[in-house]
């Protein structure tokens, strides 16, 4: 009797913890509908989470439609099926508006009809990592082969993806999930960004060492232009580092530390012949040594830009920072290491206000501590750049980004594995 008392008594009692456990599952229930409807799929430590809400304005595609970004003009990035729905956040006469991730897409009017209804939406919004298409590729609705596709990519584009689940990449689009099967994509190893200093003929060369020759530059811009690369800005670099710009697959940055006077005589022409742009960064207090034109000498001591050359050199280069008077060592260092934020930040603020619009700091010798970042984002500097060799990407601190030195010792093979993405270590 005893026995079975004492079996009844803890039944009972797993009754009891059940029922608990239960009414706290249905209150998570609860919740969860209120929110309306919760999915995790969790892959490297990616939560991906969607809800069912009710919007105002979703367009219901009639008949396939290509999806836009605007930059200098529109470009297409990929094309959306018939008989999809997305939210959209705004329109004009001629375009729907809808959020492509965190980026602006548009959508031509006239072959959609616009209602209010539900859609399950994505809750994740920021943006993890990037994704590169070598062709064509399809966004599944689910991860499913056999789900409906939402829309095609388009070849030959960097998107920005917000998660991963279940071999399967997530992109966000109109506020819905979309889903790309990994082995339809590469992911995206970043920007190649370069950086020279001094350009001179090859004999006219007394050392390698931050040196690139005319011909080795002429080279290296000529394949640039035949596999028909695209030169960014650091504005565009900021923007696709912060996951709100969509850039084609051959995109490069190139720069030119320190406003050497060789770069007006041998680099610019050859960028302006290819339709290149790129970036100077700029000693400011070296602009001051001379004023109007000089005549250059490549035996004499180095020369600097000065503020006329560098107006007339505006449509092609862009002037970013490089401290106004700290690319000097001392101690085996750089100066800036040995001075306080504050110090460093009236620095740059005198640097910056030389230029327009800058977004960047090419460290002065690539050395930079806590303090160098906090006088940066007091002047609202946004892309520290080292000297560090590798890809500008997202998966390294905006003030922390990689460039590859330019020299006469790195060989064209070196150079074209840099641009192209290749194994290069």
């Amino acid at each position: 009797m005893m026995k079975k008392l004492i079996a009844v008594g803890f039944i009972a009692l797993c009754v009891l913890f059940l029922t608990i456990e239960y009414r706290g599952s249905s209150e998570k229930i609860e919740r969860a509908v209120a929110n309306e409807k919760d999915m995790a799929g969790v892959e490297n430590g990616t939560q991906i989470e969607q809800a069912t809400h009710l919007f105002e304005k979703v367009i219901v595609l009639n008949e396939e439609q290509p999806i836009y970004i605007k930059g200098n003009a529109l470009t297409e990035v990929g094309v959306v099926h018939p008989n999809t729905s997305f939210a959209i956040v705004g329109e004009d006469e001629l375009y729907y508006e809808l959020r492509f991730g965190k980026i602006s897409a548009f959508i031509k009017k006239g072959s959609a009809t616009v209602e209010k209804r539900p859609l399950e939406t994505l809750v994740n919004t920021e943006v993890t990592n990037s994704i590169k298409t070598t062709e064509q590729v399809n966004v599944y609705e689910e991860k499913n082969l056999k789900s409906s596709v939402l829309l095609q990519l388009s070849q030959g584009f960097r998107y920005p993806i917000v998660g991963e689940s279940d071999g399967w990449f997530v992109i966000k689009v109109g506020e819905r999930a979309g889903y790309i099967h990994k082995k339809s994509v590469e992911i995206d190893e970043g920007i190649p960004v370069l950086v020279y200093h001094h350009i001179l003929p090859k004999e006219e060369m007394v050392t390698n060492a931050s040196t690139v020759s005319v011909q080795s530059f002429e080279q290296q811009m000529a394949f640039l232009a035949e596999e028909q690369f695209t030169t960014i800005s650091t504005t565009q670099l900021y923007d696709y580092l912060e996951g709100r710009q969509i850039i084609p697959v051959n995109s490069i940055l190139i720069t030119f530390d320190d406003g050497l006077l060789s770069t007006k005589v041998y680099a610019y022409p050859i960028l302006k012949e290819h339709g290149f742009s790129a970036v100077q960064h700029i000693i400011s207090s070296r602009t001051e040594r001379f004023e109007g034109e000089q005549v250059f000498d490549a035996k004499g001591p180095l020369q600097f830009f000065t503020a006329e050359e560098m107006q007339q050199m505006k449509d092609v280069f862009q002037y970013e920072a490089h401290t106004h008077n700290l690319h000097q060592f001392k101690n085996g260092a750089g100066i800036a290491l040995e001075l306080s934020s504050a110090d460093i930040a009236r620095d740059l603020q005198q640097n910056v206000n030389m230029l327009t619009n800058a977004t960047s700091l090419a460290y002065p010798f690539g050395h930079y501590d806590e303090d160098m970042i906090a006088a940066m984002k007091e002047v609202g500097l946004l892309i520290g750049f080292t000297t560090n060799e590798g890809y500008a990407n997202m998966q390294q601190s905006n003030y922390e980004v990689n460039r590859f030195g330019m020299t006469e010792n790195k060989t064209f093979e070196q150079f074209t594995s840099f641009v192209k993405g290749v194994d290069w270590s």
